[in-house]
């Protein structure tokens, strides 16, 4: 019995330093506020002070190594010039306070910070020069959800050159905030960061040199914003971008991008009605393209598939949206039949209320994601599982696959002269040309702004021309009577 029970307080004791990496330490030797905790492992500290209700930042003691520093969740409304003075600490974590000032030497003396969250502010600005002081080494920077009225990011790129992760999610920002990334030229491009979040704002278009300085990205998150404008040539620059989301957005027309890198393309849940000829010819590397929940999308043409990269490709997914028939992926089976693809669980066309029941479904079986559960439709009427009409369609044939080879349905030579949608370069110009002292001033329109604008003057102009036409024209009548 002995034995048994020194077995388990060795047991206890090892399982406890298991799950309890860090020892805690009274701090006796900090004055901190109350219910503060000082954890210690290694040769590396964490000091968290969160959800105590601070209102200031307690004085540290100077030359302290940290590892991190944690006043998340209190009531801080200001971080003053330098308050961190000869601290040493990589994380500083300032997320869910009240911050609306962020002083321009608040880093100024720090040392080693690597990792800066202030996201779930209140902050309406944040100047560059934060950022500029020989201790800041920023990695990973977290902005989200404050109420920005102007945000320069391209001056934040400058000035934090080994910057890999940003987060600007909800941040109320448009279209200005996108122009001053343009001015990153290829002397002066970032060649660190991997990570751009730009989601949840009220972006409203993609144009050519919005990214092209940031020449290291591999992930470009744009959804849930305004996006309706997209150029072709956006990502052209960007080598290595591997993940582009632009999923829950407004845009109708597909743009025709090129790269050789990206392997997620997101575009559901948009207002796209149509797919045109070889739209994905230029994705050499695609793995997963998914148009889920555009419930508009209904007509994708014949050439649509064309050139698209059979042997990298994993999934492709148009699940709940509006098409009528499977004939449109005809030429995307003959290239799988073609090269004698194994792959499976390629193509979801589940949640298309009217899609009819064929041959392309049933010869697609084993490529189909949920093929035991995909319904269709036959002349208008009930619904079926494709699954159980095997001997309905079982004198299907592949004809149409010499079909479409004799009829040379794809052609290198036509992708050139395929019309292309969603270009902004004027629209834009009204945006980039604002100077840097009005951008500092100046919460530019967005784009849907500017046409608004512009739709708006032109009726106030045609309104006074027919003022004035009327005037004349009453002006002519009367002098008609009076003689």
């Amino acid at each position: 019995m002995k034995l048994l029970f020194y077995l388990s307080l060795i047991h206890f004791v090892f399982t406890e330093d298991a799950n309890y990496p860090y020892d805690l330490s009274d701090c006796t030797h900090l004055i901190l506020p109350e219910r503060c905790q000082c954890y210690h492992s290694g040769n590396e500290s964490q000091l968290h002070c969160h959800n105590i209700q601070l209102e200031f930042l307690p004085k540290l003691p100077n030359n302290m190594h940290w590892y991190a520093l944690d006043f998340s969740f209190n009531s801080l409304t200001s971080i003053d010039s330098y308050v961190f003075s000869d601290i040493y600490v990589e994380k500083l974590d300032l997320h869910s306070n009240r911050l609306q000032t962020i002083e321009v030497t608040a880093f100024d003396q720090i040392q080693n910070l690597r990792l800066l969250f202030i996201n779930q502010n209140q902050l309406k600005s944040f100047h560059p020069n934060v950022l500029t002081s020989p201790g800041v080494s920023l990695e990973i920077l977290d902005i989200s959800k404050n109420p920005f009225e102007h945000l320069n990011l391209g001056e934040i790129f400058l000035q934090a050159p080994v910057l890999r992760e940003l987060y600007a999610t909800d941040c109320q920002l448009n279209d200005s905030t996108l122009s001053t990334i343009s001015k990153l030229t290829t002397n002066n491009s970032h060649h660190n960061l991997r990570i751009l979040d730009l989601s949840s704002n009220n972006l409203t278009a993609l144009c050519n040199r919005f990214f092209s300085g940031l020449v290291g990205l591999t992930e470009l998150r744009l959804n849930n914003n305004q996006i309706r404008f997209i150029d072709n040539d956006f990502i052209r620059t960007l080598n290595y971008l591997q993940i582009l989301n632009l999923a829950f957005n407004s845009i109708e027309h597909v743009p025709h991008l090129f790269s050789s890198s990206l392997e997620i393309w997101n575009m559901s849940s948009n207002s796209i009605r149509y797919l045109s000829d070889y739209f994905v010819s230029n994705l050499h590397s695609i793995r997963v393209i998914d148009f889920e929940s555009n419930q508009y999308l209904d007509t994708i043409s014949s050439r649509a598939f064309c050139f698209l990269n059979i042997l990298t490709l994993e999934k492709l997914s148009f699940r709940s949206n509006n098409l009528f028939s499977a004939n449109t992926f005809s030429d995307l089976l003959c290239q799988l039949l073609e090269h004698n693809s194994t792959k499976q669980n390629l193509l979801d066309v589940n949640h298309n209320v009217y899609l009819e029941c064929d041959c392309i479904l049933t010869q697609f079986e084993r490529y189909l994601i949920d093929y035991w559960d995909l319904t269709c439709t036959q002349q208008g009427q009930d619904r079926y599982f494709i699954s159980k009409l095997t001997n309905v369609f079982a004198n299907c044939t592949l004809d149409f696959c010499s079909r479409l080879k004799k009829e040379h349905i794809c052609r290198w030579d036509q992708i050139e002269s395929v019309p292309w949608f969603g270009s902004c370069p004027v629209l834009t110009n009204e945006v980039t040309n604002l100077t840097a002292n009005e951008s500092e001033t100046i919460k530019s329109p967005n784009i849907s702004q500017i046409w608004t604008n512009r739709s708006a003057l032109n009726r106030m102009t045609q309104t006074s021309a027919c003022d004035r036409m009327n005037s004349i024209l009453l002006l002519i009548l009367l002098f008609l009577l009076y003689i």
